[in-house]
């Protein structure tokens, strides 16, 4: 009889530290974050080809110009819900510079003006994300939403531009010196795949698409429709 007694004082007094720690495990339940945070930082880079186009009524055509190869610089953080099949959004930021000569063409194919420019962008974006991971380690994910881009042109070249005489024998100037800025807002999309390492650490690759077109006026206009390529380095948190 005492022992039982003994046992269930032992018991009673034992309540109120089991309480604590199912109310501690709750409330550490509580504090754990109920989705997955990922960073990444980007580098890559657009073939631009042919995609500036300047309206020359001197030339009496449109001149082409190859921009060429624009690097890229950026990188992207987002939140996702879910377990292999995951979904959230994800927002970041774009910069692309490029100081070089800039040649142009026209009908003929032959080079017709050359100038030296600066060239600079700025982007943000943000959009919906869809991620699965078939297996532990490797992820594949899509994502997709509204980008807003800034660009500005600076044509260093002062001195008015020469074209080859016409068949009248008079000469032709074209002034390149103005610098130009604009704006464009457009949808973007993009895909990518992903490896997770020990620690947290990610790499991937990573192909991305906005056709962004900035009219800088009298310097012409520039349209950057091909596809980003880049190279990922992040972490999982």
């Amino acid at each position: 009889m005492c022992r039982t007694l003994a046992a269930m004082l032992l018991a009673v007094a034992a309540l109120p530290s089991s309480a604590h720690a199912a109310a501690q495990a709750q409330q550490s339940q509580d504090d754990t974050p109920g989705y997955t945070a990922y960073g990444q930082a980007w580098l890559g880079a657009v073939d631009t080809g042919e995609s500036w186009t300047l309206d020359s009524d001197a030339a009496g055509e449109s001149l082409l110009g190859d921009v060429g190869t624009l690097p890229y610089f950026g990188g992207a953080g987002s939140r996702l819900w879910g377990d292999r099949l995951r979904y959230g959004f994800e927002g970041g930021g774009l910069v692309s510079w490029k100081n070089d000569s800039v040649r142009f063409f026209g009908s003929n194919n032959a080079i017709t003006v050359q100038i030296e420019n600066e060239l600079l962008s700025f982007e943000v974006f943000m959009g919906a994300l869809l991620s699965l991971e078939p297996i532990r380690g490797f992820r594949l994910y899509v994502a997709a939403g509204p980008a807003l881009a800034w660009a500005r042109v600076n044509n260093d070249d002062a001195r008015a531009e020469v074209l080859p005489t016409p068949l009248n024998g008079s000469s032709i100037y074209i002034d390149l010196s103005a610098s130009e800025q604009d704006l464009s807002a457009v949808l973007y999309g993009r895909a990518g795949m992903e490896l997770e390492f020990p620690g947290g650490i990610t790499a991937g690759i990573s192909a991305r698409y906005a056709d962004h077109e900035f009219d800088f006026g009298s310097a012409g206009r520039l349209e950057l429709d091909e596809v980003q390529w880049f190279l990922t380095l992040g972490s999982r948190f």
